[in-house]
């Protein structure tokens, strides 16, 4: 049979055109740079063992990428809240939030292991397995606090805020990414790292960002807890905010200023701001909030403020309005996004109430209107008690997610282009700015709080 250009006719006629002249033609090349990167060398902050003094600048030796491995070369990472405790040797409280990557029954402690943490960052992919199809080699990409790998049983129902990826690190899923130069593998924290030169993770994690951003304030708006705070506020996983409508956010470190922004983006009318630390309460102001509240001034008079604060221009109800009394009042804030948590470190500036973060969580489901909606975002120590009947026939909707309900893949370029339009102020919230080596330094302005927040950069 004759052929052309190398394919016969009866391919063509048969439909098999697309195998023979590659599916790169209609889909996209998803031919890959060579995996492997043999005995490359890079510093990455290393803990293991006990106390302060855990975490070391050290030199590893990067092992062969494979799989759905992607290589990442860091630009920046924050320095997240959350992490602090893993990597300034702080022993972890009763209640505490137990590590991803604690193996179950003790079986292998994780302080014995040589570990890179950080919650993920930006920067440059430098390497890609055989199976990865979402990035190529020299793509910016965005190594995100929450996979999504858009097939798990979550992730098909909507919600791959809750990608079961995230479960699927345990102890038996380890796997080593490196080397020191004494032999011992060197694992990272939930299988994304950040705190080193180069990160390894899996393609789930990995969202590619088509941009020329600046690197710190790419940095910080593609942060897990800038991610967690304008998710909680705009994503259509949760509850989004609805134009002109009344918002309280309590708790105002990065998390919550993202937060604070995402109302003002979303359209919200009042927007209130709640946080003991005054420098906090400040620049919420300036990017966004309408009123700020102190909760050691308020004490127990919070929850009525915020009422106030929300309420309605007319109590007739046969207008459209709310009444502020009553069996069954109307007052409150239509959408409430708690962001507080448990203090990990006794904070050197203006502490809160309440240590565990058990207070702020409660609080901020009571100042909630009936038939509103309260988003969850922090870790606490302890258990939650609410009025019964509030609980039971209040018609509040309570909101919980992992990173605020984001679906990374859907909502971090999104968060991009608010930055590029100058809607999101990614620079005001980054208040510590450092280089690699002095990460332990700012590492512990963020524990303690003497900073909103801290981003590295190489």
């Amino acid at each position: 049979m004759k052929r052309t250009k190398g394919v016969t006719r009866r391919e063509i006629l048969g439909g098999s055109i697309a195998a023979a002249i590659g599916s790169s033609a209609l889909l996209g090349s998803t031919q890959q740079a060579p995996a492997v990167v043999t005995q490359r060398r890079f510093r990455a902050w290393i803990s293991r063992g006990d106390g302060p003094g855990r975490s070391s600048l050290q030199e590893v030796i990067l092992r062969p990428i494979s799989g759905r491995q992607v290589l990442v070369r860091t630009e920046a990472t924050n320095l997240c809240y959350s992490n602090a405790p893993a990597v300034l040797g702080q022993p972890q409280p009763a209640g505490a939030p137990v590590s991803a990557l604690a193996p179950p029954g003790g079986a292998r402690r994780m302080n014995d292991l040589a570990v890179i943490q950080g919650h993920g960052g930006i920067g440059i992919v430098e390497a890609v397995g055989p199976e990865v199809r979402r990035v190529r080699p020299g793509d910016r990409v965005c190594v995100s606090g929450t996979p999504q790998c858009g097939s798990c049983y979550r992730c098909i129902r909507g919600r791959s805020d809750m990608c079961q990826f995230l479960s699927a690190i345990g102890a038996d899923d380890l796997v080593a990414i490196g080397d020191l130069s004494d032999g011992s593998p060197v694992y990272e924290n939930s299988h994304i790292g950040g705190l080193a030169e180069l990160m390894v993770a899996p393609e789930e994690w990995i969202v590619p960002l088509f941009t020329r951003a600046d690197t710190v304030e790419l940095g910080m708006v593609c942060s897990c807890v800038s991610v967690a705070g304008l998710a909680a506020a705009t994503s259509s996983n949760l509850a989004p905010i609805e134009p002109a409508a009344g918002v309280a956010v309590v708790g105002c470190g990065p998390l919550g200023l993202s937060a604070v922004q995402g109302a003002r983006i979303a359209g919200a009318a009042t927007i209130i701001a709640i946080d003991p630390i005054r420098a906090r309460r400040e620049l919420a102001l300036r990017v966004g909030a309408t009123h700020a509240l102190d909760p050691n001034v308020e004490r127990d008079a919070l929850i009525q403020k915020v009422r106030e604060l929300t309420a309605w221009p007319t109590d007739r109800l046969w207008a459209g309005g709310r009444n502020p009394a009553g069996r069954r009042p109307g007052a409150g804030a239509d959408f409430v996004i708690e962001a507080a948590g448990a203090d990990q470190f006794t904070p050197k500036l203006e502490a809160g109430p309440d240590p565990t973060g058990i207070q702020p969580m409660q609080q901020a489901y009571q100042m909630c209107a009936l038939g509103g909606h309260v988003i969850t975002t922090s870790l606490v120590r302890g258990n939650i008690t609410l009025p019964g009947n509030l609980f039971s026939i209040g018609g509040i909707t309570h909101h919980g997610g992992q990173a605020g309900g984001a679906s990374p893949m859907r909502d971090i370029p999104r968060f991009v282009r608010y930055l590029e339009s100058g809607q999101f102020n990614s620079k005001a919230l980054a208040t510590l700015v450092v280089p690699l080596r002095d990460m332990l330094d700012a590492y512990a302005q963020v524990a303690y709080r003497t900073t909103v927040t801290a981003i590295m950069t190489m």
